[in-house]
Order: C-alpha cells, then sequence, then structure tokens
C-alpha cells in the first residue's frame, strides 16, 4: 500500500496530469523542487505570467469515521495565505488509477474552515481537513469534478496575474 511521501508524489503526479491534459496544454503544472513552503505545484498560463501555488494533499480511503481526512502543519505564527495559493484535496483511488474526488480550496477558506490541532511543539499547529464523504456543508461547495479540474483553474490562473518580486522571495526557503 502506498503511503507517506510516496502517495504525494504519485497524488502530486496525477493531479499534474489532470491540469494539463484537461486545460489541453494551456496550463502548465509544475512541481516545486524543493518542496518549499507547503506549495507543491506552480500552475502556470502558457504565453501568459499567471501563476497560482497548489498544495496538495490525498489519502486513498475515508477514516473509520467516514472523512476524507488530510492535515497541514505550520508553525503558529506563518500559517499561508494568498490569493494565488488553493489547497487540492484527493481521494485516490488506487485500482482505477484515478482521483475519484478532489476539492479544491481557497488558502483563506482552507484556513478558515480546517480543525486546528495543537501540536507537540507549542510553536506549531495542524489544519486538518475533515470531509464527511457523504456529504459535508463545510467542504461541499468546493468538491470539484476531476475532468472540471483545469476549467476551474484557468480563470484563476489568469486573474492571478504575474507573481510579484515579494511573492517570490516568499518562496525562498528560510
Amino acid at each position: 500500500m502506498l503511503e507517506g511521501s510516496t502517495l504525494g508524489t504519485l497524488v502530486e503526479l496525477m493531479v499534474q496530469a489532470e491540469i494539463l491534459a484537461g486545460s489541453e496544454g494551456r496550463l502548465i503544472p509544475s512541481r516545486f523542487e524543493p518542496d518549499v513552503d507547503h506549495r507543491d505545484l506552480v500552475v502556470a498560463d502558457v504565453g501568459g505570467y499567471g501563476a497560482l501555488w497548489l498544495q496538495v494533499k490525498g489519502t486513498t480511503h475515508p477514516d473509520k469515521e467516514g472523512r476524507v481526512v488530510a492535515f497541514a502543519n505550520y508553525p503558529v505564527d506563518a500559517i499561508p495565505e494568498s490569493d494565488r495559493l488553493f489547497y487540492v484535496v484527493c481521494l485516490v483511488d488506487l485500482q482505477q488509477h484515478l482521483l475519484s474526488r478532489l476539492w479544491l480550496v481557497p488558502s483563506a477558506e482552507f484556513n478558515r474552515h480546517a480543525y486546528r490541532e495543537r501540536s507537540a511543539h507549542a510553536d506549531r499547529v495542524t489544519l486538518q481537513f475533515s470531509c464527511r464523504a457523504a456529504g459535508d456543508e463545510h467542504w461541499d461547495s468546493f468538491e470539484v469534478a476531476r475532468l472540471q479540474l483545469a476549467a476551474m483553474l484557468e480563470p484563476l490562473v489568469g486573474a492571478a496575474g504575474p507573481a510579484t518580486a515579494e511573492e517570490l522571495r516568499l518562496l525562498r526557503p528560510v
């Protein structure tokens, strides 16, 4: 069974494929190397300068309570929020090799809706996406059909426009 960083890599690659194929090449998704500041993918428009950052999370099954769960851990005073930053939370069907469900959540909404868990380290907090698979009023409006992901991202990339020097500076590892 795939877990941890191996599952994370697979989900990122699957999201990249959906964006590239779904946009018919109008959007180019690229992985950040190294993975810095919880931004896994940059999505840019071909021939333009618009760009978004995606934090990709994935799981292969709902938990024992029937919830799709994903975690993001941050310093308490440095939870990222930007009009350019989106979370893509995926439920992966490994038997069919596809993203069976996904949610595209702007970072401000993710930060507002996610449950907060105190970390073992006093200076850190974990944000928890916890969505009832049978339906959840907190997250349902963010669910996107797999084949619609690129169509949802295209206007967002265009509207974002070029990244500022400050936004790019924040991407550098500390």
